[in-house]
């Protein structure tokens, strides 16, 4: 290994020169062979690793791109034929499985046939060629199986940089939110890794064979050790960032994640030494990432300033309210990075996701602020509590960087009924859905000017307003007392803020008091209330509702024993607009069994609808309480 490349004119491609002088005919040919020859493995097993990986983006481009073009149009149902295969695609997107020993929910059945997909393509590229190694040294010292390992190895790294990052030109071109991609990211850095693995083994194997090792070390330190220093930093990011380890302490993992990636990057450069084309795809990921790296950080800087204040509250219930101006717009369901300087080091040098609980001001001469209901637990969110509590309204100085993900809202928009659930701190999630399908209900002029929306942000709000949902019902389950009288006063006086609603305009939000706060709250009975297990805790339900006149009431809540039944109340839900042939678009947030119940109910309506239900659709969004 030479320093050749580090020399003016710079080299950037090894040289692919060969000549069959020491060769045979026969031996050459051999050699020459598609899946045998050194100076075009780089095209032969990383390009097809590239392609691959680009193949499945562009079919989740089509998608997006078809999906945009169907569901612009207001309340589209299509024709039956067309149903059924939304209806199929939804089923795979929505059916997962949970392992209840580990609480943990699976990748939905399309996602997991997905990697499926890679898995095989990886192992028939890498183990169905042959030899494995060669039988003798003539061909060289790298065993064809470490070099095929090594370029598909090689191929992953732009995609594993291509899914890292918040700002990411695949959620630009497929609208796959950079939250969703963080399976992918898993899935291939483990693919990456495992490659290195098969890379490096190889080599082990065949020296010790041949019973030179410590001559190759010796010979070619740089080389080895620079090999041997980027797979230990590498298995460090691919399996440090598991979330039973990221979870110990989130701001020591950021640190330690990217200090390794530095790491990493410099000696697997290094090893590399322009071999082929090897460079080529350190170039690509400097291309794709380094624009969204440095993105977020221009636009903080142009749309909030690096001067900005948030003000932090501690509500009824113990959430920490966190309140910030803001000139930009956003959706329901997206969420924002906030880095706070004053709180130390470690928290000046890290982000932290929160979601937006409000929705951005519809009159021009009000200010919009981002809210943020955060329940506290260690680490930074105790520290921001605790300040909270001794200096109630401080202002404390913050970066904000986002939105990011959100709901479809041509989803939103294009259907007939919606359905919110939510549980624990999902209560402040559910928020801006009430605020919006409140104050956007239609005049019947309104409707006629109308037309889709088909821009995010603060201008969807001062658009001419589409004829919007028909009703809207939200379902919370808390176990905390605190939490429930919190949210109900707090959708009462959202509500008394907006206008009243025309006539056809439904909305109802019922609370779950579930556990052992449930017995504490001493609320009227009712003679009627959801089905429920009796082997669950008793509890409590309170609901407000819009009546048809338009007039808002708080309505006493109702008891009966058991938790929500989810399923049941999706498909009740799916069945009433079955009958009417029209489409319920299902919004969730919660911890992983509240997940597990509702996508597989939704993906069950699907299946109906595979089955010959006359529903115009069933659309399900999941936020997740953590998906990093």
């Amino acid at each position: 290994m030479s320093a050749a490349w580090l020399t003016y004119p710079l080299q950037l491609e090894g040289s692919r020169a060969f000549e069959c002088d020491e060769l045979t005919t026969e031996e050459c040919d051999y050699y020459m062979h598609r899946w045998h020859f050194w100076y075009i493995a780089d095209h032969v097993f990383a390009l097809p690793t590239v392609a691959f990986f680009m193949c499945a983006i562009g079919i989740f481009i089509i998608g997006h791109v078809l999906s945009s073009l169907v569901f612009g149009r207001r309340r589209f149902r299509g024709p039956p034929m067309l149903r059924k295969p939304i209806a199929a695609i939804r089923y795979l997107s929505y059916r997962g499985f949970h392992l209840r020993a580990l609480q943990w929910n699976s990748a939905p059945v399309g996602v997991l046939l997905l990697g499926l997909a890679g898995t095989v393509f990886f192992f028939c590229m890498d183990l169905i060629p042959q030899p494995y190694y060669w039988s003798d040294e003539m061909y060289g010292g790298s065993p064809p199986l470490a070099t095929r390992s090594g370029w598909m190895s090689l191929a992953c790294m732009p995609f594993v940089f291509a899914t890292a990052s918040k700002t990411n030109w695949i959620t630009l071109f497929t609208g796959v939110s950079h939250e969703r991609l963080q399976v992918f990211h898993r899935w291939i850095s483990y693919a990456f890794f495992v490659l290195a693995l098969m890379h490096t083994f190889p080599f082990i194997v065949y020296h010790i064979h041949w019973h030179d090792m410590e001559e190759h070390f010796t010979s070619s330190l740089l080389f080895y050790w620079t090999g041997i220093v980027a797979i230990i930093f590498q298995a460090w990011l691919t399996f440090a960032s598991h979330s039973a380890i990221r979870n110990l302490g989130y701001e020591f993992f950021k640190i330690t994640h990217f200090a390794a990636v530095v790491v990493f990057m410099v000696t697997f450069f290094w090893h590399c030494d322009y071999t082929l084309t090897s460079w080529d795809y350190f170039v690509a990921t400097a291309a794709i990432y380094v624009p969204c790296y440095v993105y977020p950080w221009l636009r903080t800087c142009f749309e909030y300033g690096f001067a900005q204040k948030a003000q932090i509250f501690v509500e009824d219930n113990g959430f920490t309210r966190i309140t910030i101006p803001s000139k930009s717009g956003w959706k329901p369901g997206q969420h924002c990075f906030l880095r706070f300087t004053s709180f130390g080091l470690m928290q000046a040098i890290s982000t932290h996701p929160f979601t937006i609980c409000s929705t951005p001001s519809t009159q021009p001469s009000e200010q919009s602020e981002l809210v943020f209901y955060v329940r506290h637990q260690r680490g930074f969110t105790a520290k921001l509590y605790q300040h909270a509590l001794e200096r109630p309204g401080a202002s404390v100085p913050v970066h904000v960087d986002g939105p990011y993900g959100g709901i479809h809202l041509q989803k939103c928009y294009g259907s007939d009924h919606l359905l919110v659930i939510a549980g624990g701190s999902g209560a402040g999630w559910c928020l801006p859905f009430i605020e919006l399908f409140a104050r956007q209900r239609p005049t019947p002029d309104d409707e006629e000017k109308g037309q889709s929306i088909l821009t995010d942000g603060k201008e969807v709000l001062h658009q001419r307003k589409p004829r919007g949902p028909l009703s809207l019902r939200v379902v919370l389950a808390t176990r905390d007392s605190n939490s429930r009288a919190w949210f109900l006063k707090t959708v009462s006086e959202l509500l008394s803020k907006c206008s009243a609603t025309e006539s056809s305009s439904n909305i109802r939000v019922r609370v779950y008091l579930t556990g052992e706060a449930a017995e504490k709250v001493d609320l009227p009975s009712s003679v009627s209330g959801d089905p429920a297990s009796p082997k669950e805790a008793t509890s409590s339900t309170d609901e407000i509702a819009i009546p048809e006149d338009g007039n808002k009431s708080a309505i006493p809540g109702k008891e009966f024993e058991g938790r929500p039944q989810l399923p049941l109340i999706v498909h009740e839900e799916a069945a009433k607009v079955a009958e009417a042939g029209q489409s319920l678009s299902v919004f969730v947030c919660g911890p992983h069994t509240m997940q597990n119940d509702v996508r597989n109910a939704v993906a069950k309506e699907n299946l109906n609808i595979l089955k010959g239900s006359k529903a115009g659709g069933v659309y399900l969004h999941s936020e997740h309480f953590s998906w990093a």
